[in-house]
């Protein structure tokens, strides 16, 4: 089954291939799934009503045709920001309105990058929990090229991903990376023929996790990134166990797997 949204043209699609699962499609494979400023609305409209949706426990994205997503359509260069520093803030605030509700899923997130991830679209396979790459991916960052730097959070997640020295490296170098090389650097955890079916192989075995706890365990790994061992240890871990431990699907689980080892 499958929704689209869209005016003129189908942008976005959110398929579910399995139970528990979501498939977000870029769908401009003419422009390689790039963004103009019209489309990303459109894109943000589709992911926001998933983070709500208690039937979906794991979401994924990927590209239809031969791309992932290549960042900003640079045909649409009439509908670009104007060069007045406050207004091109605002604009740029507004571009990055789907990163930001990618960021705030709280289901676990996986990039089937089927084919190119360039510029923004690296920054959006970046914002995912996990990435898987397909033979035909291609990885890169390529703003300084065009006298710009990097967005689509990328200045976070890129050092988080492979530290800083090998981040400011694929910046200023404007290297393009295959799926071997994007799998030695650390921008993807594995490497597969078929990109998106394994993405939704991992993602049914993650769906079969009872949905409040994959999020709170998504959500502790978040916020123990950002606090210290001692705060991990004292207040995040000890409080996200007890809501889970309180939880009656605890008491469940633990005595079917008490009977079925008796």
């Amino acid at each position: 089954m499958s929704e689209s949204i869209s005016t003129q043209e189908s942008i976005v699609r959110v398929e579910r291939p399995a139970a528990g699962v979501a498939v977000v499609v870029f769908n401009r494979p003419v422009r390689l799934n790039a963004m103009n400023p019209s489309s990303v609305p459109l894109l943000t409209q589709a992911i926001r009503p998933l983070a709500d949706d208690p039937e979906t426990r794991v979401v994924v994205l990927t590209g239809a045709g031969r791309g992932f997503c290549t960042g900003m359509d640079l045909s649409s260069l009439d509908e670009m920001a104007p060069r007045e520093l406050d207004t091109t803030i605002a604009w740029m605030q507004d571009l990055h309105g789907f990163s930001v509700e990618l960021s705030r899923l709280p289901q676990p997130t996986i990039a089937a990058v089927n084919g190119p991830a360039i510029g923004g679209g690296l920054g959006i396979a970046l914002g995912c929990d996990l990435r898987i790459a397909g033979p035909g991916a291609r990885f890169g960052a390529t703003f300084a090229r065009m006298a710009t730097g990097p967005d689509a959070g990328l200045s976070h997640t890129l050092p988080s991903a492979i530290g800083h020295a090998a981040a400011i490296d694929l910046l200023l170098s404007c290297s393009v990376v295959g799926p071997e090389a994007a799998l030695q650097l650390g921008l993807v955890s594995r490497v597969a023929d078929d990109a998106l079916a394994a993405a939704i192989e991992l993602a049914e075995r993650w769906a079969a996790i009872p949905g409040h706890a994959s999020r709170a365990i998504k959500a502790i790994l978040l916020r123990a990134r950002a606090a210290d061992i001692e705060t991990t240890l004292l207040d995040i871990e000890p409080r996200t166990q007890a809501d889970l431990i309180c939880h009656p699907d605890f008491f469940t689980n633990a005595k079917e797997w008490l009977d079925s080892h008796h």
